[in-house]
């Protein structure tokens, strides 16, 4: 800028980084959705688990992994059939999210205790699937911590089939309920990315 003063350079640039600054703090603010609009149950600060040694989930030294929905089901059921087949449009709904959805996992407290193939012939090839087979006492411990124990006998219908949201380092976050599969995954999303 030939013919202007050092000042007048000097404030042009002061203007130029500020605005940059505080476009990066709106658009970070912008990016983060407000926690109540969200029809899900949103934990202050997330509270801490620990996972009973002998379940299955890894142990504390063993590294973050990722984000798990915890739901209580009895693998030998239709309904909780249905209920992987709804996870699945969940799952789907976050496509647009790649990093979220590799980051996911649905944890099932299989409350059975099914063998390695029914194991298996329930997740039915869904990678993003794990199932929590363990002593019931040690499952009903868990999911008491979760809150998710079962209630009834009504495996996986809608008043039994809500999830909890739980980071990689074990901190539950929310309670995530049964509803349309949009609706779960903005849930999801929009929790992860506050969290993140």
């Amino acid at each position: 800028m030939p013919g202007h003063r050092p000042q007048t350079r000097l404030l042009l640039t002061l203007v130029a980084l500020a605005t940059l600054i505080v476009g990066y703090y709106l658009g970070q603010y912008w990016q983060r959705q407000p926690l109540h609009d969200l029809s899900a149950v949103v934990y202050p600060d997330g509270s801490k688990l620990d996972y009973p040694t002998g379940s299955g989930l890894p142990a504390p030294n063993d590294g973050a992994c990722c984000w798990r929905l915890f739901v209580s089901v009895d693998t030998r059921q239709s309904a909780c059939e249905n209920l992987l087949r709804h996870y699945t449009l969940v799952i789907n709904r976050l496509a647009a999210y790649p990093q979220i959805q590799q980051n996911l996992r649905l944890t099932t407290l299989a409350f059975d205790t099914p063998s390695q193939a029914s194991i298996e012939a329930f997740r039915a090839q869904r990678d993003w699937v794990e199932v929590i087979s363990a002593e019931p006492k040690m499952l009903d411990a868990l999911a008491q911590d979760l809150g998710i124990a079962p209630l009834t006998d009504n495996w996986c219908e809608p008043i039994e089939a809500n999830a909890i949201l739980v980071a990689p380092d074990r901190r539950r976050w929310a309670l995530i309920p049964h509803e349309q599969a949009a609706i779960m995954a903005h849930n999801v999303r929009t929790v992860i990315e506050f969290v993140e």
